[in-house]
């Protein structure tokens, strides 16, 4: 859409907007413009007497500049008083501010009131008093640029018909780049505010420019009249800026405004954001697509090939097998893209594959864009999803012992460390607080009591041990039974570095002993004390049973949270006595 036909239909909407609180709340949205409009005059005269107060305090006497009537006063007279002055301006400035908001609130109300909705979002309220105080805010503007014009009109016309002349010129040049540049449409687009601001800058200094040339070479103004001159007209272009910023965001939200503010207008809601996906959806493209990714892999001889849908489960992304025509089923390839709107998780995968070896994975062939489009790409090795529920019990065991034994690469565990907090960081006593909340007998109080009680220890044990690399992404769509390379998984967009023991099945104790006692081909695992690295397992699962605010199974976790901290904080002759 061209830039004047945007212009022009949200110059209506604004016209339409505008008539639609003058006819409901018509008393209020007078006195908003009011003290609006007078809180931009005092806030100018705030800023206007102290300059001259500094002028006057540099001359032996009132200047002859000044107006006449200031010359009948003293000057130290004439100085304590443009310095009350100016703050009795500021205070009205303050009190015209706050006058505004509460007369902004009041009409939201009345709007609000008068269209009698259900609620249509979250912070509706908030959502719409912003609107109101934001169209009577551009509409003050529009007023103060107009009273600008006038006194310009009276104290200096010339420089009146030279900014006018900028804005003409100005405005031009942007409707025409804005129609016929891509860049500059997309930089409009979403750099309007430095924008706007940088062409109010210009046209000021273009405009003082004038001023000083006119004053230098013709003298056909006073200097008094150029003064106010240049602070009327720096004012001006910062309200006009002002205005034109507060209407651009009015029209981005012009679906909220109207649902809000108009009783027979209902919320449409937008559309999703595009993921760039939309190209491979459709047959025709999608054929040459593969084409294409199977040249960036040296696949050019492939005659055909088998494509079948893999459904991992995940927001823009999609994943399908290419079984090739000249390569048996061992040499088919998991193909996954990434919405470019999900870019991060596509690096973020792609960080660990190619960071950390030894993972329990699909073996990863590459990265390689096409279209724009972020495409990883893995040796299938015949895989299959697990089905029933203890296979899918055992393959989720198979990978945190994996996980366990491999040792994070130093590259890993510094990137790690310089971007995201651990565990033993991100436990406080606000987080297990919050389970008092559940909280029904003395039991349950008493145990979330000693957990608080003992945090600091709990988080210099988990500081202590070793650190394991934690999948986040552990589905029933994501594990895959792999002939060569037994349980595996295919997504590794979302992980964490963790104390080993964290994302343990707290449900297989044993099989945690079990895996420390074999676990010789990692070194940092034989001086583990096994009931730290349990205490590891049910903290990481008591935090994300409180995060997802299930706290019954929390409280359930906190007599083994207890009944593992009483064991560590016995002496070690006593426990070896015990033995």
């Amino acid at each position: 859409m061209k830039l004047q036909h945007q212009i022009k239909a949200t110059i209506g909407w604004c016209i339409s907007l505008g008539v639609k609180f003058v006819r409901v709340v018509p008393i209020i949205t007078f006195l908003v413009q009011v003290s609006t409009l007078a809180s931009q005059i005092f806030l100018l005269l705030a800023f206007f007497l102290p300059l001259k107060v500094i002028i006057l305090l540099g001359s032996e006497k009132t200047p002859a500049y000044f107006p006449s009537i200031l010359h009948t006063l003293k000057k130290d007279h004439l100085i304590y008083a443009l310095t009350a002055a100016a703050a009795l301006c500021y205070i009205a400035y303050l009190l015209s501010e706050l006058a505004t908001a509460l007369l902004c609130r009041k009409g939201t109300r009345t709007l609000l009131a008068r269209t009698s909705k259900l609620n249509l979002f979250e912070n509706q309220d908030k959502i719409a008093t912003n609107a109101y105080t934001r169209f009577n805010r551009a509409m003050a503007g529009a007023a103060f640029f107009g009273l600008s014009a006038l006194a310009l009109l009276y104290v200096y016309p010339s420089l009146l018909l030279a900014i006018l002349a900028y804005l003409v010129i100005a405005g031009t040049v942007c409707v025409l780049a804005y129609n016929h540049v891509k860049k500059i449409r997309e930089s409009f687009d979403h750099h309007y505010g430095p924008i706007l601001n940088a062409l109010a800058a210009t046209g000021f200094l273009l405009s003082f420019f004038y001023l000083v040339t006119d004053f230098l070479y013709y003298q056909q103004s006073k200097i008094f009249n150029a003064v106010i001159a240049v602070l009327i007209m720096r004012q001006g272009l910062q309200r006009l800026s002002g205005m034109i910023l507060d209407l651009i965001g009015l029209r981005i939200q012009h679906r909220q405004v109207n649902a809000l503010f108009y009783q027979s207008q209902p919320l449409i809601e937008l559309r999703p954001q595009s993921n760039g996906l939309e190209y491979i959806l459709d047959a025709e493209n999608r054929e040459k697509w593969v084409k294409t990714l199977l040249e960036k892999i040296n696949l050019k001889a492939v005659d055909g090939y088998l494509m079948q849908w893999h459904q991992v489960g995940f927001a823009d992304i999609y994943a399908f097998t290419l079984h090739l025509d000249q390569q048996d089923d061992s040499g088919a390839l998991l193909v996954k893209v990434f919405g470019n709107n999900i870019s991060s998780s596509a690096l973020q995968e792609r960080t660990l594959l190619t960071t950390q070896s030894g993972l329990p994975g699909l073996p990863f062939v590459g990265h390689h864009r096409v279209n724009d489009i972020d495409c990883h790409l893995y040796k299938f090795e015949g895989s299959e999803k697990l089905s029933g529920g203890k296979r899918i019990g055992e393959g989720i065991l198979a990978i945190a012992q994996k996980m366990m034994l491999l040792e994070p690469s130093a590259e890993l565990i510094a990137q790690f460390t310089r971007t995201r907090l651990y565990l033993e960081q991100r436990l406080d006593v606000t987080t297990i607080n919050s389970l008092r909340l559940a909280c029904i007998n003395d039991d349950d109080t008493g145990n979330v009591e000693r957990i608080i009680a003992n945090l600091p220890a709990i988080t210099g044990y988990l500081a202590a041990l070793p650190r394991q690399i934690v999948p986040l992404d552990i589905t029933n769509n994501t594990i895959l039974a792999s002939p060569a390379s037994g349980f595996v998984l295919s997504h590794w967009s979302n992980w964490r570095i963790e104390a080993i023991g964290c994302s343990w099945p707290v449900a297989q104790k044993d099989a945690l002993f079990e895996t420390l006692r074999s676990a010789d081909q990692r070194q940092a695992l034989t001086s583990a004390d096994p009931q730290k690295v349990w205490l590891a397992a049910l903290m990481y699962m008591l935090e994300r049973h409180i995060v997802r605010k299930d706290y019954s199974a929390a409280l359930a976790l906190t007599p083994d949270v207890v009944n593992c901290i009483e064991i560590l904080k016995r002496p070690v002759a006593a426990e070896g006595a015990t033995q």
